[in-house]
């Protein structure tokens, strides 16, 4: 509606109830705070046709009414602040005055947070070679200025250490780089988006990323929690991903909490990633991928390369396929090194076991497409229409290859020592940026 209006025409969304607060956080974030929108009551994609005739006629008034009436006064923008100051009986109380006080505006997720004091924000600052002043990037969904001081600020509360700074601003910088808007509209979806961090090259060992059991709580994964704990208050604070304002998840995901991991470079039979994305193996990057969904592909007993990859990619079939113009997904594979190793022992390059997945990963088409009715659905390309014309049962016997090609399988070595590979849907494709031009 904001770029109709770019264009010179009057436009009015129709937003439903639990959308209201995200409508004004976007208009906003998008450079039309003041867009004028109507309510009703219900989302409209499940709803019966009936409903959806009845709450839009009982809106109609209201929307001829903004249509033809100035706008009587601008909503009120929320206060900015530059510093805040809390005081208690010991310093213990006045931390929790103040995370008490910061969680009743959503600035943390919900664990107590450091206090991102001048001295600490100071002390990170000096861990990279940019001013406190620096623009990093916009950072989406809601593209707040991410300085290096509002960098710092997040990870302050997150408890993060100076060496660590160059990591974060890399990741922070590395989301702005996703797709032609950072994600933008997957981290505003009603879906189950968030990011995960991976590490390559020499500064995960020096700081202490777990490339192994890397994704779970513990003493092992210190670093990896900080980092993305550190990221992810950036994400909240800087680029405005509040739930129930610019993240608009049904139900939610623990992949919010973001994580980091490394890859295990020393257990893998092939390249590290970032040499995929055009960086040298002795330098150091973060890449940054939007996932939704997570599967534990378990494999008991092979030992061939034909075998274990087969197993991953039955595994990577789960989720659905879009019958738009092109079917963009993406999986996010962490192969541990029981898995990778014997599959590079036996002749498989990364590209080659990419190519394999490619080749099996099939599933019904009937299957995948169920989530969305095709007679009628405006979602469905006209390249697909031809399907309007097959039974339910045809379509059901209908196999296709899960994705668009080898080059939407991401494989990285990940993981401890047992043959149980991760499988995550992902897209858009990941963005990689380095960190050694961070490093203070």
């Amino acid at each position: 509606m904001i770029e109709i209006e770019k264009m010179g025409k009057p436009a009015v969304p129709i937003v439903s109830g639990r959308f209201e607060l995200d409508a004004i956080a976007s208009a906003r974030a998008f450079a039309m705070p003041d867009l004028q929108f109507v309510l009703v009551p219900r989302i409209y994609r499940n709803l019966a046709i009936d409903e959806c005739i009845s709450q839009t006629e009982a809106a109609i008034d209201d929307l001829i009414g903004i249509l033809t009436s100035e706008i009587d006064e601008a909503r009120e923008a929320p206060q900015i602040t530059t510093t805040e100051r809390f005081e208690g009986d010991d310093r213990y109380d006045a931390v929790q005055r103040m995370n008490d006080d910061f969680i009743l505006r959503d600035w943390g997720d919900a664990m107590p947070l450091y206090p991102p004091t001048q001295e600490a924000v100071d002390a990170l600052i000096e861990g990279t070679n940019l001013p406190a002043d620096h623009l990093v990037c916009d950072m989406p969904p809601g593209f707040g200025l991410a300085t290096v001081e509002k960098i710092a600020i997040n990870s302050a509360m997150a408890g993060a250490k100076p060496e660590q700074m160059p990591v974060i601003i890399a990741g922070v910088k590395a989301l702005s780089e996703i797709g032609d808007q950072g994600g933008k509209s997957l981290l505003m979806s009603t879906s189950p988006h968030a990011p995960m961090l991976v590490v390559n090259g020499p500064i995960a060992k020096e700081i202490g990323i777990n490339p192994k059991s890397a994704l779970g709580p513990g003493r092992d994964n210190q670093v990896n929690i900080t980092i993305g704990r550190a990221f992810s208050l950036c994400l909240r604070n800087i680029g405005y991903w509040y739930p129930g304002h610019m993240d608009m998840d049904t139900i939610g995901t623990t992949r919010k909490f973001v994580h980091c991991v490394a890859e295990n470079e020393e257990m893998s039979p092939w390249e590290p990633f970032h040499v995929n994305q055009g960086f040298k193996a002795e330098e150091s990057a973060i890449s940054v991928f939007i996932t939704d969904g997570e599967l534990d592909v378990q494999d008991q007993g092979n030992v061939t390369a034909e075998g274990l990859l087969k197993t991953i990619a039955y595994g990577s079939t789960f989720g659905t396929r879009s019958l738009g113009e092109r079917h963009t997904s993406e999986r996010l594979i962490f192969m541990p090194p029981d898995v990778a190793r014997p599959v590079g022992a036996q002749g498989f390059t990364k590209r080659g076991a990419r190519e394999f997945l490619h080749h099996n990963a099939n599933h019904s088409l009937g299957k995948m497409i169920q989530f969305m009715p095709l007679e009628g659905e405006a979602r469905v390309a006209a390249n697909w229409k031809w399907l309007e014309s097959h039974t339910e049962q045809e379509r059901l016997n209908m196999t296709v290859p899960l994705l668009e090609s080898a080059d939407r399988f991401y494989v990285l070595v990940i993981g401890a020592d047992r043959a149980k590979t991760l499988v995550m849907p992902s897209g858009p494709s990941p963005a990689t940026v380095g960190i050694d031009q961070y490093i203070g």
